[in-house]
C-alpha cells in the first residue's frame, strides 16, 4: 500500500513538473501556409472607407512570398532599358488574413506576431481593431498582441503590408528600389505566433574582451507583472569542443531591468576573425518568480571574440591591421525579386567571395537580413552596413530624420553581436544637413563599441568619423577606376590622412551585354526586356552574328583592368583596403554589366576563380615595372613586393622571378634573396633587370614572380624590334595622309592605297583605351565605347602579336587614333580595329578597315603615325605589319564601298 501510495505521489511529481516546463517554455505557432488576401488599389483605410479587415478576404496566396509570386498587379507591356523589368507591378497596400486559435494555454502569457522580413509597413488588426504598425526595414517586425487577443478564442488576424515609401527618401536605395531587388508587397522568412511569460528577455547584448579572453554580457528583462521578481539567469555557452556554464542573481520591481555579467571564457577560448572564423551560442535562460507563480524564458544568440578599432591606416581587428579586399552589395537577386533569407543562399555568396580572395563585403545603401550575417559569420566575411540611405535623405525632415534614427538603433541591436558585423556607415553618397549625420553617427558610437562607424560614403566628413570610404581624400584621388600600361605607381600618400580610407567603388568597367542570359529569367519576376531591346538593335544594325564576340572582348579588358585597379590598391601600403563596384553584374541604372560574374552569380566564363586569387587574395605577389611595350634594345627592370596580410608572416621565402614567351618556354630566370615577409604589410622584395636584347623577333612575354612557389603572378609584355624606313609608298602602294587626286588615280588603276589620315582630320568619335566607366545608359560621356574586337585572325596581323581583344600594347595605339563611324557601310564589311559601341545604340565603329573603291584596294587606318614614333614599338610594329601585308598578294579586300563614304569621314 506505501509503495502505491509513493508510486502515485511520484507520478504527480512528475506530471507537475512536466506541466511547469511546458508553460515556462517559448512556444510559438507557425504562421507559414495559405492566406486569405486582398489587394486595394482604392487604399479605403485611408480613405476614411469601409477598409478591409471589416470584411473576409476573397482570394488566397501563399506565405512566405511576395505578391510577385502570383503574378498579382499590373501586368507590364514595357521593355524598360535602364533596369530589368518587373513583370508584375505592385506598389500599395496589400491584405492578408487568416482565423487563428490562441492556445488556451498562452493564458497569461504575452503574445507576438513576428515577421522576420516585410516591405514596407505593417499593421496588425485583430477582429476589427487595430493593434500596431511597425515601418522598419532593416529588422524583423514584432507586434505585440497581448491585449488584444484571448487565449482560447479564434481571432480573425487581418496584416497589412504597404510596400510604397513611407517617408520622402531617396529612391534608389537598394532596400526598396527597382533596379535590383523590386519593390515588392509580401512577408518573408519566419513568421510565427510566439507565446512568453511575462517576466521575459527582451535583449541579450554579448560584448567580447579579448585582452582576458571575457564577454560582458548585458541583458533587458521586460516584467508585465508589476510585482517584485526574483530569480537568476544563468548562461550557457557552446562553441567546438567548448562548453562554459555561468548564473546570476535577478531582483527587481521595475518594469524594465538590465542584468549585466562579466564571465571569463578561459584560455581555452578562440578568437574570431578572416582566418579562424570561431564561433560561439550563449544562450541566456530566466528563471523568476514573483513568489507565487514561476516564470522563465530563454533567448539564444551568437558571437565571436572579436574586437575593432580604429588604425592609423588599417581597420584593427583583435590588434592586427587588415586590409578589405571587398565588393559593393547591392541587393541584386533577380531570381527572386529579394534578398533571401534562408542559409543556404548566403553561403554561397560568401564561398564565392573567399573563391575570389575577398574578405569584405560593402551592402549598399540596405542591411542584410539574418542569414547573411549567420554565413559571414561562418566563413569570415567582414560586413559593412548601411541604412537605406541616400543623397539628399539628409536635407531638414524631421520625419525622416526620426526614422533613421529608430533604423540605426534597431540594426545596431538586432545585429550588433555578429562578429562579422564589423562597419557601420549611414549611408550613400549623402548631402543635406551634416550636423544630423553627425548626429547619428555620434550617438552609434555610444551605443555599441562593437564596430566603427562613418558618416556617409563618398561625400562630406563628420568629426565623429573612424573610417572613411570615398574616391578622393585633402590629399587627392584615392579612386581606382582603370589600370595603366604601368604598375609603379600607388594611392599610398592619397590614402594618408587622419581616418582608415577605403576606395569607393573601385573598377566600374563595362561589359558588352551577354544576351544568353535572357533565357535564365524565365521563371523569375522580372525580365531582362532591354537585353531584347539591344539584341534587336544589333540584328538591324547588321552584326548579331558578332554579339558574343563583343561580350568576350570586352569582358577580357574588364579582367584585365580589374587586375591593375587591384594591384594597384594591395601596393598601396596606407590604403585600408577596397570596395569592388563589382564582381556581380548590377541591373539598374541604366544597367551595368561590370562584373566577372551576372546578376545571378553564376560565373560570366571570362576568368577563373583561381586566376582572380592571383592578384587578390591574402597574400599577392605584386611586380612595379616602367611599361608594358619595349625595343629590344632596352631593359625590363621590376621591382618586386609581397602583399602580405594573411595570417601569418612567411619565414625564409624563396622568391623567384622568370621569362616566358607565348609557349611557355622559360628564356631567363633568377632568384632574389630569401628573406622573411611580414605579414600585415606591403613588404619590397628586391629588384631584377632583364635584357631584351636576344629577343630577335616581335612578341608577347610574360614576367613571372613566385613567393615559394605557392604564391604566384604575371605580368605580360611586349617586345618589338625598332622599325625604320616604314610608309614608304612604291609603284604598288600609296601612302598617304590625305585622300587626294593622286590616291583616286592609285586606286583607278586597281592599285593598292594605304590612308593614314591624323586623327585631328577624321571626323568621328574620340579613341579611347578603357571600356566605358559604370555604364553608357546612366553616363553618357563620349565616347560611348566598350573596348574593341581585334580580327586576329587576318593576315593584316600576322606580324603584329595580338590577341581578339585589346591588352596593354594597344594602349598608344588607341590614345593616339580616332573611331570612324561606319555603320552606313555595307554589312559585310568588317572592320579588322572593330571598336564596340555602346549596346544602347550598337554602331559599326572602326579604326582601321579595308576596301575595294573605284577598282583599287585601299587599307584605311586612322591613328596618328607621325608624334614621336621612335618612342612607340606597338605603332610602329602595327605599321610594319600593315606594311608588309598590303605588299603582299594576300591584300585582297572583297567588299565594296563608294568614294563618298571616305569622303564622308574627312575633314580635309
Amino acid at each position: 500500500m506505501n509503495l502505491y501510495k509513493n508510486l502515485k505521489h511520484l507520478l504527480l511529481m512528475l506530471f507537475l513538473m512536466q506541466s511547469y516546463a511546458l508553460k515556462a517554455q517559448t512556444v510559438s505557432l507557425d504562421l507559414s501556409g495559405k492566406w486569405k488576401f486582398q489587394t486595394d488599389v482604392m487604399d479605403f483605410r485611408r480613405g476614411s472607407l469601409s477598409p478591409r479587415y471589416n470584411h473576409v478576404l476573397q482570394e488566397e496566396i501563399q506565405l512566405p512570398g511576395i505578391t510577385d509570386d502570383k503574378q498579382i498587379g499590373y501586368k507590364v507591356p514595357y521593355q524598360y532599358i535602364d533596369r530589368l523589368t518587373r513583370k508584375y507591378e505592385y506598389m500599395g497596400p496589400a491584405w492578408y488574413q487568416r482565423d487563428i486559435e490562441i492556445p488556451a494555454a498562452w493564458k497569461g502569457k504575452k503574445i507576438f506576431m513576428y515577421f522576420e522580413r516585410t516591405h514596407w509597413l505593417s499593421s496588425i488588426y485583430v477582429d476589427t481593431k487595430e493593434v500596431s504598425s511597425i515601418d522598419y526595414i532593416s529588422v524583423p517586425h514584432n507586434h505585440d498582441l497581448t491585449s488584444f487577443v484571448k487565449p482560447g478564442k479564434t481571432h480573425r488576424i487581418t496584416v497589412c503590408i504597404d510596400n510604397r515609401f513611407q517617408y520622402k527618401t531617396h529612391k534608389w536605395n537598394h532596400a526598396h528600389t527597382e533596379f535590383t531587388q523590386i519593390n515588392w508587397n509580401g512577408i518573408l522568412g519566419e513568421m510565427k505566433l510566439m507565446a512568453v511569460d511575462p517576466v521575459y528577455v527582451e535583449d541579450l547584448q554579448v560584448y567580447p574582451n579579448i585582452a582576458n579572453k571575457s564577454i560582458k554580457v548585458r541583458l533587458q528583462v521586460n516584467n508585465e507583472t508589476k510585482k517584485q521578481f526574483k530569480g537568476n539567469a544563468s548562461f550557457t555557452i557552446a562553441g567546438t569542443n567548448y562548453t562554459l556554464k555561468n548564473e546570476v542573481t535577478v531582483v527587481s520591481n521595475d518594469s524594465v531591468t538590465f542584468v549585466e555579467a562579466n564571465i571569463p571564457l578561459g584560455k581555452n577560448a578562440k578568437l574570431w576573425d578572416e582566418f579562424n572564423p570561431n564561433v560561439y551560442q550563449i544562450t541566456a535562460q530566466l528563471n523568476t518568480s514573483d513568489g507565487k507563480t514561476n516564470y522563465q524564458h530563454e533567448k539564444a544568440t551568437t558571437f565571436g571574440l572579436r574586437e575593432v578599432k580604429q588604425g592609423k591606416n588599417h581597420v584593427v581587428i583583435n590588434n592586427r591591421p587588415v586590409h578589405l579586399r571587398g565588393n559593393v552589395e547591392n541587393a541584386v537577386f533577380p531570381k527572386t525579386g529579394y534578398a533571401p533569407v534562408d542559409d543556404a543562399s548566403w553561403e554561397r555568396i560568401m564561398l564565392l567571395m573567399k573563391d575570389y580572395g575577398m574578405n569584405h563585403l560593402r551592402f549598399h545603401s540596405w542591411c542584410p537580413p539574418k542569414a547573411a550575417f549567420r554565413m559571414a559569420d561562418k566563413h569570415g566575411i567582414y560586413f559593412e552596413v548601411e541604412m537605406p540611405m541616400w543623397g539628399k535623405d539628409a536635407e531638414p525632415d524631421e520625419d525622416r530624420y526620426n526614422f533613421f534614427r529608430r533604423e540605426m538603433r534597431a540594426i545596431l541591436k538586432e545585429y550588433g553581436n555578429h562578429p562579422s558585423f564589423v562597419l557601420y556607415c549611414n549611408g550613400n553618397e549623402i548631402t543635406g544637413n551634416f550636423d544630423f549625420i553627425e548626429e547619428l553617427t555620434a550617438d552609434a558610437i555610444k551605443l555599441d563599441p562593437r564596430h566603427l562607424f562613418s558618416g556617409s560614403t563618398a561625400r562630406t566628413r563628420v568629426k565623429s568619423d573612424q573610417y572613411y570610404v570615398s574616391q578622393q581624400t585633402n590629399k587627392g584621388p584615392v579612386k581606382v577606376y582603370e589600370g595603366l600600361p604601368n604598375t609603379d605607381w600607388d594611392r599610398s600618400m592619397e590614402s594618408d590622412v587622419d581616418v582608415p580610407v577605403i576606395s569607393h567603388e573601385s573598377g566600374q568597367r563595362c561589359v558588352y551585354p551577354n544576351f544568353e542570359e535572357i533565357k535564365k529569367y524565365a521563371n523569375s519576376p522580372v525580365e531582362a526586356r532591354n537585353f531584347g531591346v539591344f539584341r534587336d538593335m544589333l540584328q538591324k544594325n547588321g552584326m548579331l552574328d558578332q554579339a558574343n564576340d563583343f561580350f568576350r572582348a570586352s569582358g577580357a579588358l574588364t579582367v584585365l583592368e580589374y587586375k591593375a585597379v587591384i594591384e594597384a590598391l594591395l601596393r598601396s601600403s596606407k590604403s585600408a583596403g577596397f570596395q569592388l563596384l563589382s564582381i556581380n553584374d548590377f541591373p539598374g541604372q541604366g544597367y551595368a554589366p561590370v562584373g566577372v560574374l551576372d546578376p545571378f552569380w553564376d560565373s560570366k566564363g571570362l576568368v577563373t576563380p583561381e586566376k582572380f586569387r592571383e592578384f587578390c587574395a591574402p597574400t599577392v605577389a605584386l611586380l612595379r615595372y616602367e611599361k608594358s611595350s619595349y625595343f629590344n634594345n632596352e631593359t625590363f627592370t621590376g621591382k618586386a613586393e609581397v602583399y602580405n596580410f594573411s595570417n601569418a608572416a612567411i619565414k625564409n621565402a624563396k622568391l623567384k622571378w622568370w621569362l616566358t614567351d607565348a609557349n611557355g618556354k622559360v628564356l631567363q630566370k633568377g632568384n632574389l634573396k630569401s628573406q622573411n615577409i611580414a605579414n600585415d604589410n606591403v613588404s619590397p622584395a628586391g629588384e631584377f633587370s632583364i635584357a631584351l636584347k636576344n629577343i630577335a623577333v616581335s612578341q608577347k612575354l610574360t614576367v613571372h614572380f613566385s613567393v615559394n612557389d605557392k604564391i604566384k603572378n604575371s605580368w605580360d609584355i611586349w617586345v618589338y624590334p625598332a622599325h625604320e624606313n616604314l610608309m614608304k609608298s612604291n609603284s604598288d602602294v600609296l601612302y598617304t595622309h590625305v585622300y587626294d587626286d593622286a590616291a583616286k588615280k592609285q586606286l583607278a588603276q586597281g592599285k593598292s592605297v594605304v590612308l593614314y589620315p591624323a586623327p585631328e582630320n577624321v571626323k568621328g568619335r574620340k579613341s579611347m583605351f578603357h571600356n566605358h566607366f559604370w555604364n553608357p545608359i546612366m553616363f553618357a560621356w563620349a565616347p560611348m565605347t566598350i573596348g574593341n574586337l581585334v580580327h586576329n585572325e587576318q593576315p593584316v596581323f600576322k606580324d603584329f602579336t595580338t590577341s581578339y581583344h585589346t591588352d596593354w600594347q594597344w594602349w598608344d595605339i588607341l590614345n593616339n587614333a580616332k573611331v570612324i563611324e561606319m555603320q552606313n557601310t555595307p554589312e559585310k564589311l568588317r572592320p579588322f580595329i572593330q571598336v564596340i559601341d555602346s549596346y544602347d545604340h550598337n554602331q559599326k565603329l572602326g579604326i582601321g578597315f579595308e576596301a575595294k573603291v573605284n577598282g583599287g584596294k585601299l587599307l584605311v587606318l586612322a591613328v596618328d603615325t607621325k608624334t614621336d614614333l621612335d618612342k612607340r614599338p606597338a605603332t610602329q610594329q602595327l605599321l610594319y605589319s600593315i606594311d608588309n601585308y598590303v605588299k603582299s598578294d594576300k591584300f585582297s579586300p572583297q567588299v565594296q564601298v563608294e568614294e563618298t563614304f571616305i569622303q564622308s569621314f574627312l575633314t580635309k
